[in-house]
């Protein structure tokens, strides 16, 4: 199982959809550019040649369970972006008989999604998880543990 909070780029979101914080952020030497392999820096002026995208690492996590949760105000990490990935990912989950977020982007707060075993949900705010979201993950732990 795996909850992801507010991952944003180099994490859920779509590098190649270049929003918010980008790849060059995060291999920039004064940033988080120790946390990659030497030739992820090759592509931070060059996304589109990226060879691998955020959805194709969610799709690689199916079956088990997954939820992608962020905040509507994140825009830096990139919370559209995050559910495109999940979107995106949802066909590898189908073959297992498992359902991910569909494509209609949802409002914040809206629960519909997350229980779904490649689930998102996103809360009324910025950048990490607020409170109410330990409620969140708690829901999805007990469905699937």
């Amino acid at each position: 199982m795996v909850i992801a909070s507010c991952s944003g780029e180099s994490g859920a979101a779509l590098s190649r959809r270049n929003y918010g914080e980008n790849l060059k952020h995060m291999t920039d030497t004064t940033r988080y550019f120790y946390q990659f392999a030497a030739n992820y820096h090759d592509y931070a002026k060059q996304v589109d040649r990226l060879p691998i995208d955020a959805h194709m690492l969610v799709a690689m996590m199916a079956p088990r369970p997954v939820l992608l949760q962020t905040g509507d105000t994140d825009y830096w990490s990139d919370p559209k972006g995050e559910f495109l990935a999940a979107s995106a990912a949802e066909s590898v989950y189908n073959l297992f008989g498992k359902k991910g977020p569909g494509t209609v982007y949802p409002d914040a707060g809206d629960k519909s999604l997350l229980l779904n075993p490649l689930g998102y949900y996103m809360h009324k705010g910025g950048h990490g998880m607020v409170p109410d979201d330990w409620d969140i993950y708690l829901a999805f732990i007990h469905k699937y543990l």
